[in-house]
């Protein structure tokens, strides 16, 4: 795709968006152990006031920094898919995003999960055929390496959208176009609240298998198309700074929402049907403002290239294998130490998983 309306450079912005979202995987998913939602291997939730600490981490990133994944691994598949034709941008797919997922799921989730079963007073000593078969579901399968399937998945997905757009570029114009007149932006922003207020009470499983996790299949699916179209139209990316100030005022307002919402849930165990009504519309809000404002700030403050930024950059995804030498020497660990340090311990040890392999693979071009 050669379009005239789009400036052929990095957009640096994008990259160090990328690096700070994936830098808040492990103090979030720290606090996400002590809270009572939340997927992670080893939970100890705790209540009251004692959660608030825990709460003011995870509120603010929980609801929306997946999304911004998402969004970004769009960006990067248009410049992937400009330089490609379909055959190579699915082989680099697989490359960069299957590759990696099996490899950890053959090697990194089941140690994962053996030390999740050590904490929770498993005393075997071959845990493979519960975590391979009839208990895949309890030590969570492929874990956190779901983004991975999930990406790849909609990289799939998209690719007759993505060659009609590069066969025939005229069409990604009239949608960018389309989008700049008036207030039209607000139509996809709408569609994704939309989205959370239709799917989100009723396909919420949190087993991330894609089939019944429907609400976060069309939510994360639409904003990785919109992620594409963003990169791919230059209007798209001017019309956008006209949202900088509604993002801020509406993503104080949601955030203030989830704050309360979750106060309630998570610090005192209270449960009613207006707080998960009140949940699934700040969640939509707050997770499309967060997106605006980053991308405006970002654009306007890090939109240039350093050492750090192409050094992260270009941390090779077999990283990942990191864990394979860390588990075995906590499992070590745990074995001799007392039960809070054992749990701080199973939890550190998930967090690389998280963070490394994310970060090698979400999508860059």
């Amino acid at each position: 795709m050669s379009s005239e309306n789009v400036e052929h450079k990095r957009l640096y912005y994008i990259d160090w968006l990328r690096v700070l979202v994936i830098l808040t995987i492990i103090p979030f998913h720290a606090s996400l152990t002590y809270l009572r939602y939340g997927v992670v291997p080893i939970k100890a939730p705790v209540s009251g006031l004692s959660a608030l600490p825990f709460l003011i981490v995870e509120v603010p990133l929980g609801d929306f920094f997946m999304t911004l994944l998402f969004f970004v691994s769009g960006v990067s598949s248009w410049y992937s898919f400009n330089n490609r034709d379909a055959g190579r941008y699915i082989r680099e797919r697989l490359q960069k995003l299957m590759q990696p997922f099996g490899l950890g799921f053959l090697f990194l989730c089941p140690v994962t999960a053996y030390i999740q079963a050590l904490y929770e007073g498993f005393r075997g000593g071959f845990i493979l055929p519960q975590f391979f078969w009839y208990d895949i579901f309890h030590y969570h399968g492929y874990m956190h390496l779901w983004f991975l399937f999930y990406l790849f998945v909609f990289s799939l997905i998209c690719v007759p959208f993505f060659k009609s757009w590069q066969r025939d570029e005229s069409r990604i114009v009239r949608i960018g176009a389309f989008l700049s007149q008036g207030n039209r932006m607000l139509l996809p922003i709408g569609f994704i609240v939309l989205l959370e207020l239709c799917l989100r009470p009723f396909f919420h499983t949190g087993d991330y298998i894609i089939v019944g996790d429907w609400a976060n299949v069309a939510v994360y699916l639409s904003l990785f198309i919109f992620g594409y179209v963003y990169a791919a139209n230059l209007h798209v990316q001017e019309k956008l700074k006209e949202y900088f100030k509604p993002s801020v005022v509406f993503g104080t307002l949601s955030l203030a929402a989830l704050y309360f919402v979750n106060i309630h849930t998570q610090m005192f165990y209270y449960d009613a049907f207006y707080l998960g009504a009140l949940w699934v519309l700040a969640k939509g809000v707050y997770e499309c403002s967060a997106i605006i404002f980053l991308l405006n700030f970002a654009k306007l403050h890090l939109n240039r290239k350093s050492r750090p930024l192409g050094y992260l950059n270009k941390l090779p995804s077999r990283f990942i294998f990191f864990t394979i030498c860390l588990s075995p020497f906590l499992h070590g660990f745990l074995s001799t130490s007392k039960y809070t340090n054992s749990r701080n311990s199973c939890l550190w040890s998930h967090c690389p998983t998280w963070q490394f392999s994310l970060y090698a693979n979400c999508g860059k071009g």
